[in-house]
């Protein structure tokens, strides 16, 4: 017969405020790693996309947005049930949203621009911003983190 696992909830309630407390000291480095990565993408997506002949205001069109969501995701939930803090269960959200504003001066070609159609072969303009910033979003994202943990001592 296996033995039984004990959960201390003292320990998992310690854990639950610890990292509740670096997702607070994070959120202001977090907010700038998905600032500037959102201007990052954007602005290699605009010089990715000039010099198309039939679409010169393409990239004028090409914008973001960042801004805070709520959501409730399942990990969070059961940490707030097991801590017995229920109103917790929900998480805020950072999001950034980037692409070519439809109604900005040819913002509506973003799609066929993007992927193509008959006619036209796709670009990738976008999905290759994505990529060509992806690393650096990952530094910012780790160095905000870290920031984070070192100044509550963790």
């Amino acid at each position: 017969m296996a033995d039984g696992i004990d959960i201390d909830k003292a320990d998992i309630s310690k854990l639950s405020s610890d990292l509740g407390r670096t997702s607070e000291a994070a959120w202001k480095n977090l907010q700038k790693a998905i600032e500037v990565t959102a201007r990052n993408v954007r602005d290699t997506a605009r010089e990715n996309s000039k010099g198309l002949a039939h679409a010169p205001a393409f990239p004028y069109s090409i914008t973001y947005d960042v801004g805070v969501g709520y959501d409730q995701s399942l990990s969070q939930a059961a940490s707030s049930v097991l801590t017995g803090s229920i109103s917790d269960a929900r998480s805020t959200t950072l999001r950034a949203e980037i692409g070519p504003d439809k109604n900005r001066k040819q913002g509506a070609l973003g799609n066929l621009i993007e992927y193509g159609s008959v006619n036209n072969p796709p670009q990738g303009i976008m999905h290759g911003a994505i990529y060509a910033n992806e690393d650096d979003f990952e530094r910012g994202v780790n160095i905000a983190i870290d920031d984070a943990l070192k100044g509550l001592g963790l």
